[in-house]
């Protein structure tokens, strides 16, 4: 594609008087325009999909220019006049003699034999005079002269074009605006640019200011183009998006290496691999069978019966810990005691040092390079998580007879407040109905339609989230007439650790539910729906919505697109706090607490698995209360 990446562009095209770097993709281009193709369609098939055809139609004038003056300077004055002639000036034939055979004249006019050879010779030379002989000297002429133009444009290509290499310039190839912001970048040769996109991924361009998707794309696919010349081909995980590409994908695997990676791509020297670690229970295989400590995580974590979200956290605590180890004390994990346990606790979790090996941005994927353990320091309630975690890992290798000991025993548990923080994180009846009120909508759209039911939905039920995100209709069940509650609906949440909750759903929201399936195009019973259909999904794909997504829905509604709406609700110190989904589930609670529901009937609601927790509710309740008296 001749696009960004090919000087001239709509803005500095008539500015330029040569072109610096000719390549293969300026001859096809040019080869094109003198075979008549119209210059629309080779802006189709070259051009720059950001520009219209005026930019293509100069880049022409200006091949034009640069072959015949790099002709001339090479003193072939047969190729400086041939590459200026346009198309037409060389007709690519004459249109067919209309002097037909001799023998299509017999047929014609003495089909029965009638003259004899030397009368019918005759005839057919007084009938078709010289006159059309010229004429077929002039296609031969104009032929040969098309033969002569091509090789000329031939000659010149083999002596005048240039293939990027890794060492050129960015400035020498790419656009001039473009070349700028990667130097901003730091980005100086075409291999600068390959290192860059292979290190970063698909979305390479969100580090370079002012590039988006749309130039990386073009970039990228000139990129491509020249495999063989830059010696490098860009690799899957570099030009896919990270959506298309499922989590085994081997285009996702990175080297095992002896730094600061995720466990899956870290290579532990020999002597701090814990084979010989100081607390092993003995210096023989353990009878689980592993050997090392990296082999003892992941038979502990593969032990987990838990939700992903709990293996997970189960995985990043013990990752953490296993690189600290190896790089801040350049111990083997089995090695650690009470006194390297208590540091990691008390000091390195409240701030890992040094930040640039250890803190890294907050939704870097773990294939990235970029990719640190941490995001900042730990909170109190953050750092208990985690000895609580490690405790009971180094618990289970005692179990197992790898440990010798847990050296977390002696490690006091950090202080903390109350585990879930409900205080001044709800909304007052009159601060929810005017965002119920700022939110409705006599006709709505799709996606209007779609968070005022994903805000009614969590606020009926109190659901968290992912809980929200993962409900589809097959979790929709509808009682008989014979049980309590008539005909109403209600959702099925699976549950882990308790039994599943049964959670009633009201007649409005059902009804916005409905509406919902309809508005986009499935049926409005859930029950004929398929299984797997989301409650809440995406507007454009129909795929059921990220709890990210979920979380981005809330913050919206919440504090409102403009001042003066919701956000006007919102007190000062409410509004810095970064209203969550959360805040519904709280605001759930305190509403139905208030109306006189049970604490035991919000616990199985909410799913908490101690009632402890939902009487925090009551206490931020009565709190309040005073507060306001």
């Amino acid at each position: 594609m001749l696009a960004a990446p090919n000087p001239p562009s709509t803005r500095n095209a008539e500015s330029r008087t040569s072109i610096k770097r000719l390549t293969r993709e300026h001859f096809a281009l040019y080869r094109g325009y003198l075979d008549g193709v119209s210059v629309e369609q080779l802006h189709a098939t070259y051009g720059d999909a950001t520009t219209d055809v005026r930019a293509t139609r100069r880049l022409i004038g200006l091949l034009r220019d640069t072959l015949s003056s790099a002709a001339r300077r090479t003193r072939d004055v047969e190729a400086t006049h041939l590459l200026r002639l346009r198309p037409g000036s060389i007709p690519e034939r004459i249109a067919e003699s209309v002097t037909p055979t001799l023998e299509a004249y017999r047929e014609a006019i003495d089909p029965h034999g009638f003259h004899s050879e030397a009368e019918l010779l005759e005839l057919y030379r007084a009938e078709y005079s010289q006159e059309n002989f010229p004429l077929d000297r002039r296609a031969s002429r104009n032929a040969r002269l098309r033969r002569r133009q091509a090789d000329a444009l031939a000659r010149m290509e083999s002596s005048l074009v240039q293939a990027p290499q890794p060492s050129h310039p960015v400035s020498s190839w790419l656009e001039p605006a473009i070349a700028d912001r990667l130097q901003r970048a730091h980005i100086y040769t075409l291999a600068d640019l390959l290192g860059f996109i292979e290190r970063r991924g698909h979305r390479w361009h969100t580090g370079v200011e002012r590039v988006g998707p749309k130039a990386a794309q073009r970039i990228t696919d000139w990129l491509s183009l020249h495999t063989d010349s830059l010696r490098h081909t860009l690799s899957k995980r570099a030009v896919t998006p990270r959506r298309r590409l499922p989590g085994n994908d081997p285009a996702l695997a990175r080297p095992r290496v002896t730094g600061i990676v995720p466990l899956e791509a870290l290579e532990v020297p020999h002597e701090l691999d814990g084979s010989a670690g100081i607390n092993r229970a003995d210096q023989t295989p353990s009878d689980a069978g592993f050997l090392t400590d990296l082999q003892a995580i992941d038979a502990w974590l593969t032990s987990v019966q838990r939700s992903v979200h709990t293996v997970r956290a189960y995985r990043r605590e013990a990752e953490r810990l296993l690189l600290w180890a190896i790089h801040t004390k350049e111990k083997a994990l089995s090695s650690l005691d009470s006194r390297d346990c208590a540091e990691y606790i008390e000091t390195f979790l409240t701030d890992p040092q040094p930040a640039a090996q250890w803190v890294g941005g907050g939704k870097i994927e773990r294939t990235h390079p970029d990719w640190r353990p941490f995001i900042g320091g730990l909170s109190e309630r953050s750092r208990e998580t985690a000895r609580a975690i490690l405790h009971a890992m180094c618990e289970w290798l005692v179990n197992q007879r790898y440990l010798a000991s847990n050296p977390f025993v002696r490690c006091a548990p950090v202080t903390t407040g109350p585990r879930i923080d409900v205080a001044g994180r709800s909304l007052s009846h009159s601060q929810w109905r005017a965002i119920v009120q700022a939110s409705t909508r006599v006709l709505y759209s799709g996606q209007e339609l779609r968070d005022f039911l994903a805000l009614s939905l969590a606020y009926s039920t109190g659901l968290r989230r992912a809980e929200l995100a993962g409900a589809s209709t097959g979790q929709l069940t509808q009682a008989t007439s014979l049980e309590p509650g008539g005909d109403r609906w209600h959702l099925v949440i699976i549950g882990t650790r308790r039994s599943d909750r049964r959670i009633p759903i009201p007649d409005s929201v059902m009804a916005l539910l409905i509406a919902s399936l309809q508005a986009r195009g499935l049926s409005g019973n859930p029950a004929k729906c398929a299984s797997d259909t989301p409650l809440l999904a995406n507007s454009r794909t129909g795929r059921a919505l990220t709890p990210d997504g979920i979380g981005q829905i809330f913050r919206r509604l919440l504090l409102g697109p403009k001042p003066g709406m919701a956000h006007a609700l919102l007190s000062a110190d409410a509004k810095s706090r970064n209203p969550s989904t959360h805040w519904i589930r709280h605001t759930h609670s305190h509403h139905a607490l208030e109306r006189g529901a049970d604490c035991r009937e919000i616990q199985a609601r909410l799913g908490h698995a101690h009632l402890s927790t939902t009487r925090l509710y009551l206490r931020a309740a009565a709190v309040g209360a005073n507060q306001s008296r």
